[in-house]
C-alpha cells in the first residue's frame, strides 16, 4: 500500500437491485379526513366581513322613525329624506328632534347633506362623520 492509494477515491459499492417482492407501492391515503382545529373556525368567523348597507327611508309620518331605528340598530348607514314634510315646518321641527335624540341614544352621528332639501346621513356608532 502506497502513500497516494489513501487518498485515493474509493470506489463506491455497487448497488444491490431490491427484489421485486420486498418493493411495495404505498398509495396515497384520501380515506383521512382534515378537521380544522376549534382556534380556525373562530379566526374565520372573527374575520368574516359584516355586510352593512346604505338605505334611503323617505320620512312621511311617524311610522317611518321606527324604520330609521331599526336601520341603525342593525348597523346600517341610513339616508333620510324629510322633503315631503316641508310644506309642514311645525311637523319637521318635531321630527327632527325624535331623529337627533334617537341617533345620541344609539351612540350614532347625524349629519344635513343637502344645502337646499331636507336630507339627513345617519351612521350607527362605529363608523364616525368627518365634518
Amino acid at each position: 500500500m502506497g502513500l497516494f492509494d489513501s487518498l485515493k477515491k474509493k470506489e463506491a459499492a455497487p448497488k444491490k437491485k431490491v427484489p421485486a417482492s420486498v418493493k411495495k407501492e404505498v398509495a396515497p391515503r384520501r380515506d383521512i379526513d382534515v378537521v380544522p382545529l376549534e382556534e380556525d373556525v373562530i379566526a374565520v368567523e372573527l374575520v368574516k366581513p359584516q355586510i352593512r348597507y346604505v338605505k334611503k327611508i323617505v320620512v312621511t309620518s311617524y311610522s317611518d322613525l321606527e324604520r330609521i331605528s331599526e336601520e341603525l340598530q342593525e348597523g346600517n348607514v341610513v339616508l333620510v329624506d324629510l322633503t315631503p314634510l316641508e310644506s309642514r315646518p311645525d311637523l319637521i321641527e318635531k321630527v327632527a328632534e325624535q331623529i337627533k335624540g334617537m341617533v345620541n341614544a344609539l351612540g350614532g352621528q347625524a349629519a344635513k347633506i343637502c344645502k337646499h332639501e331636507i336630507k339627513l346621513l345617519l351612521v350607527p356608532a362605529d363608523i364616525k362623520i368627518a365634518k
